[in-house]
């Protein structure tokens, strides 16, 4: 059986993947500040304007702070929409209009009270008015230290102190609740105002509960096989051992080999429609994929997902597509040229061997000349892609790029420095 017969068995209608509406979700986030809002009418309740404007950045920042651990939270943001990369990039955004208000709030406190700097960090809980107090600078202090590690000091650190530091966000958010419901002037003084935030406490509690939970209501999956593909890279078969996944083509997955370890993103290749198995192919690299390795056939993996929404745009069909990867970054396209039997897509594939390129073999048989093994190690050459597809092709063309992060980087500005438009690039994101 040839691999477009094997295809046109499997072939399905795509998946419809809803991408992140920013717009409504926009709406949603000035909506949900309305109420922090309204006290902008009753400064004077508060002792005049600064102590007011003071206390509304803090109601501001804490809504803000509502909503990037919500975002933040793949498990919660998956229930309204699978567009983790774009969920990541609003938590992102979110997070930096909520420094602004956070570190807003207690310098203006600062000043209304006339004190100087050790009054931020001044810790103290022998009545209860500064316990109050001493629970947000502590909250303070957290999100100094996140903010520093997620701006100033994200090159300097490695990715895992990166995601361990962003543990604080669930302490910090709680804390803040805590600070603002027994010190808010206009919280104590409003009722309806003072409802409002112990519903979003109570919600940001049930997040957290919810991200806690999460791992022990994963689907489980059994290892039914692993094979070499390529010349640093394994292909693992999970099946389901209950409910099954459905994920889209481009689609990625989380997984984990112990209930409790780290989950790490990865691209589904293969979907199987019958019997709900999944394939991914894993390149040598980290512990993580040494303890994939050790794996024994019927080894239980836990699985949620599916995310992303990368490659939605590239299942219309209406556009030409231009699909970048370097390396392994070719495996969220893989499922998505099989589920285009007709063609119509142009795979640019940075590899520095073609003969033992990751899945190189199916990908040529299905796509023939329009797959392109270029040379992988050094930057992508843009103009000469562009060449190729014909600047016509080129002007309409949607490109989706996936790969390390230097290879994707690259690309994209070589792609941006030929007059492509951000509009039309898609590029894969996973939790950075």
């Amino acid at each position: 059986m040839t691999v477009q017969d094997d295809v046109a068995r499997r072939h399905r209608a795509p998946v419809a993947l809803r991408p992140l509406n920013r717009g409504f979700t926009a709406v949603l986030v000035g909506a949900s500040l309305l109420p922090a809002l309204v006290p902008l009418t009753l400064l004077d309740e508060a002792g005049g304007p600064v102590p007011g404007l003071a206390n509304i950045a803090g109601l501001v920042g804490g809504v803000l702070i509502w909503w990037q651990a919500v975002l933040g939270i793949r498990q919660v943001s998956a229930l309204f929409t699978p567009d983790r990369g774009g969920a990541v990039a609003l938590h992102a955004w979110l997070g930096s209009a909520g420094a602004f208000f956070v570190l807003l709030h207690p310098l203006m406190e600062m000043i209304a009270d006339r004190h100087g700097l050790a009054y931020l960090v001044r810790i103290d809980f022998t009545w209860v008015e500064s316990t109050y107090t001493s629970l947000g600078r502590i909250a303070f202090l957290m999100f100094c230290a996140l903010w520093l590690v997620s701006t100033l000091a994200r090159a300097a650190v490695r990715y895992r102190t990166w995601h361990y530091v962003h543990y604080l966000s669930y302490p910090l958010g709680a804390l803040v609740f805590v600070h603002a419901y027994g010190q808010g002037t206009f919280i104590l003084d409003l009722w309806w105002l003072r409802a409002y935030w112990l519903a979003l406490g109570a919600t940001f509690a049930a997040a957290c509960g919810w991200r806690l939970a999460a791992p022990l209501l994963a689907p489980r999956y059994e290892l039914t096989g692993a094979a070499r593909e390529g010349a640093s890279a394994t292909v693992y078969a999970i099946r389901p051992r209950g409910r099954a996944l459905r994920p889209g083509p481009g689609q990625f997955c989380h997984l984990r080999t112990r209930l409790l370890s780290r989950a790490h993103p990865l691209s589904v290749v293969r979907t199987d429609p019958d019997s709900g198995e999944l394939l991914f192919a894993v390149r040598d690299a980290g512990p993580f994929t040494a303890e994939f390795r050790r794996l024994a056939p019927g080894a239980t993996l836990y699985v949620d997902g599916p995310h992303g929404t990368f490659t939605h745009e590239a299942l219309r069909g209406a556009r030409p597509v231009v699909l970048v990867a370097g390396g392994i970054g070719v495996t969220p396209f893989v499922e998505l040229v099989r589920s285009r039997p007709e063609g119509g897509a142009v795979l640019f594939h940075a590899v520095r061997s073609p003969a033992t390129a990751l899945f190189g073999a199916e990908l040529r048989e299905l796509l023939g000349p329009d797959y392109v093994p270029v040379p992988g190690g050094v930057p992508f050459d843009a103009r000469a892609a562009l060449d190729r597809l014909g600047r016509g092709t080129a002007r309409r063309a949607l490109f989706f790029v996936c790969g390390g992060p230097g290879f994707t980087a690259d690309a994209v500005a070589a792609l941006r420095a030929e007059g492509v438009e951000d509009r039309r690039l898609h590029v894969e994101r996973f939790e950075w």
